[in-house]
């Protein structure tokens, strides 16, 4: 499990031939639809561009509370946290 400003992710080793992508944002975290569904295109995108590298990992990834940032932002936390999760 990694943890950073904006994201939480869960990862599981896996004996699949790819990588998969669970995504938990709630309305307690991001009130509006708007924003939930942001943060699902950003992770979903960041994935997509990523998963050649990820090799066979189950991952979980949860929105944490935080105040509004831009998507590269998003997504560049977000490859940081795939990155320290799949070295443990």
């Amino acid at each position: 499990m990694a943890r950073g400003k904006h994201w939480q992710v869960i990862a599981k080793p896996l004996k699949a031939s790819k990588p998969r992508l669970g995504l938990a944002i709630s309305k307690k975290v991001h009130r509006l639809a708007v924003d939930r569904n942001r943060f699902k295109r950003v992770a979903r995108e960041t994935f997509r561009l990523q998963q050649q590298h990820l090799d066979n990992w189950d991952f979980v990834v949860m929105a944490r509370k935080s105040k509004p940032v831009k998507n590269p932002v998003l997504s560049a936390e977000l490859l940081d946290l795939f990155k320290k999760v799949t070295k443990k």
